[in-house]
């Protein structure tokens, strides 16, 4: 059964069904163009993720012109930072622009600074001083988190049923797995290519990756069917919080994924001292990550499938299942040798998808929560989900590394703490999924109930 609810100026159907469960023979009214083309916007903002980080900080602090106190201090810095801005720019998204093509126009607006910003990073980001490149990094990141809020409310105003969600988050997810592992070749691939590479040479044949994406993201841009989006004028925080609160199944998908974030944060944090110490194949800790990306890719297009046929929350709560098995297993039996290794890396990488499914369940609680607010309030859900995926990997960080230190662990002598390391690494994420297991459980019921 389906309603049609007035949402933000346009018709919005809305089923009945319980959003995260898609229905045996249920096809969807997204076009296969419509489906690529949206995916493929992903990229730029896909490139700058995750990998980037893990190159930028040793990067910087290399220059020798600020301390590396003085980098881990910019790096948090522009973390509570984020946090700050995420929420104001879905706000900003919802309810500056108005009219058909709002955040094509945004994604626009977004791509040129992030785009120059990159350059100055990857060409003199070594040499600044403290202030110069905090202030760097503060546009940065906020032009990056513009462009993608808008891009991922965009899915959202596209989607029309379950089905829909599933299939335009599901190639969403699958087309950034295949550019990380685009851009987690390059600079291994530059290496290999002119020996004695320095570190800078490496980012910015990393960030060349992003110069390939950006065209490629702008072709698509004008083929993802434009939605209009009717602001409304003012802030009213206390409004967006008391409608935020009073709605249980939001509140529970974003603890959904913050458990999720802290999850693959902790395994991410881990993964090189667990090669190292544990694996003995710390020069080939790189490509047993890589391999994992491979991994995601492949499995990304079955997740999909399934999710669209069984329903989110059930296959969320699979892939908890399907990567704790996988990392209780090894403590029974790790892994020998680099080819074992490396398909432990790509069974691993099966079940990183996680941000398929939240995003998807977003966009199917979406036209349930403006029937309740009287208004589409898309960007600003989706920024707070960003929100929690951030917070959910500091706190893997921070807790990781608090843990390390309380069990004894040393980088340079991993091996005098392997075993509490390996427990560390297995049941810490495995705890983490089976508490946002729980809350998925919650979550369908209670919307069951509305």
């Amino acid at each position: 059964m389906e309603a049609s609810l007035p949402v933000a100026g346009v018709s919005v159907l809305a089923s009945t069904a319980l959003p995260s469960s898609g229905r045996p023979g249920e096809t969807t009214a997204l076009r296969p163009r419509v489906v690529a083309a949206y995916a493929a916007t992903a990229g730029p903002t896909v490139i700058l993720g995750l990998p980037f980080s893990v190159y930028l900080p040793p990067y910087i602090a290399e220059g020798g012109a600020i301390s590396v106190a003085l980098v881990g201090l910019l790096f948090s810095l522009t973390t509570i930072w984020d946090g700050i801005v995420d929420p104001l720019i879905g706000t900003m998204v919802d309810r500056v622009r108005t009219g058909i093509g709002a955040h094509r126009r945004w994604m626009l607006q977004a791509i040129v600074p992030l785009s120059l910003l990159l350059l100055a990073l990857v060409t003199v980001g070594d040499r600044l001083p403290f202030a110069a490149l905090f202030l760097m990094m503060v546009l940065f990141y906020s032009s990056y988190s513009l462009y993608e809020v808008a891009q991922l409310s965009w899915g959202a105003a596209l989607v029309r049923s379950p089905a829909d969600s599933a299939l335009l988050y599901g190639m969403r997810d699958w087309f950034s797995k295949i550019a990380l592992i685009l851009a987690f070749a390059a600079p291994a691939a530059a290496q290999l290519l002119i020996p004695g590479i320095s570190l800078q040479g490496r980012i910015i044949a990393y960030a060349s990756v992003f110069l390939v994406m950006v065209p490629i993201a702008l072709f698509a841009i004008r083929h993802v069917p434009r939605r209009p989006v009717v602001a409304e004028p003012g802030i009213g925080w206390r409004h967006e919080i008391r409608a935020s609160l009073g709605f249980p199944p939001l509140m529970l998908l974003l603890g959904v994924q913050f458990l999720n974030s802290f999850a693959f944060g902790s395994l991410t944090s881990l993964f090189v001292f667990f090669a190292a110490a544990v694996l003995d194949l710390d020069a080939q800790s790189a490509v047993l990550l890589f391999a994992s990306f491979i991994g995601g890719a492949l499995a990304s297009p079955v997740w999909t499938f399934l999710a669209r046929r069984f329903g989110k929350p059930p296959m969320m709560m699979a892939m908890g299942l399907l990567i704790s098995t996988l990392l209780v297993t090894t403590l029974f039996r790790q892994p020998e040798g680099l080819g074992q290794a490396v398909g432990f890396s790509l069974a691993l990488g099966t079940g990183f998808v996680g941000l398929l499914f939240t995003y998807s369940m977003l966009a199917d609680l979406i036209p349930r929560d403006a029937e309740r607010c009287g208004r589409n309030r898309s960007a600003f859900l989706f920024a707070l989900l960003n929100l929690m995926q951030k917070f959910g990997v500091a706190a893997a960080i921070a807790v990781s590394y608090a843990m390390l230190d309380i069990v004894g662990f040393d980088p340079q002598n991993g091996q005098a703490a392997a075993r509490e390391l390996h427990l560390l690494f297995a049941l810490q994420p495995t705890a983490s999924w089976i508490v946002m297991a729980g809350l998925l459980v919650l979550m369908q019921r209670r919307f069951a109930r509305l």
